[in-house]
């Protein structure tokens, strides 16, 4: 047999890097100058909550509407009536880890 020395010993601090999966079955139920949506709570046990993502027409990019991470896994938005808008929401965890934006949806508020 040949071995060789121990190797040095070493503090070593873990990072978590890995992004929450994102979040899944993005609905949206408009009314009178609101869209109430829901989705599918995460099974991600490091959690810390989801950002509501929204563009209103004519924007097209999406800007947080919850700046910090929300708990519940639906959300009411109030809306001018009869505009337009583009959801998607992100999964984050406890290190500030954010996952690739849900499937977008477009609703129309009444």
């Amino acid at each position: 047999r040949i071995e060789s020395g121990a190797s040095p010993r070493q503090c070593v601090t873990l990072h978590d890097t890995f992004a929450p999966a994102p979040p899944q079955g993005l609905v949206g139920v408009p009314a009178a100058g609101a869209i109430s949506l829901i989705w599918t709570a995460s099974t991600e046990r490091d959690l810390a909550g989801y950002r509501v993502l929204r563009a209103v027409a004519p924007a097209t990019d999406l800007v947080p509407v919850t700046p910090d991470p929300i708990a519940d896994n639906n959300f009411r938005d109030t809306v001018p009536a009869g505009a337009r808008v583009t959801y998607a929401v992100e999964a984050v965890d406890k290190a500030g880890n954010r996952s690739a934006p849900s499937e977008r949806i477009v609703e129309n508020a009444r």
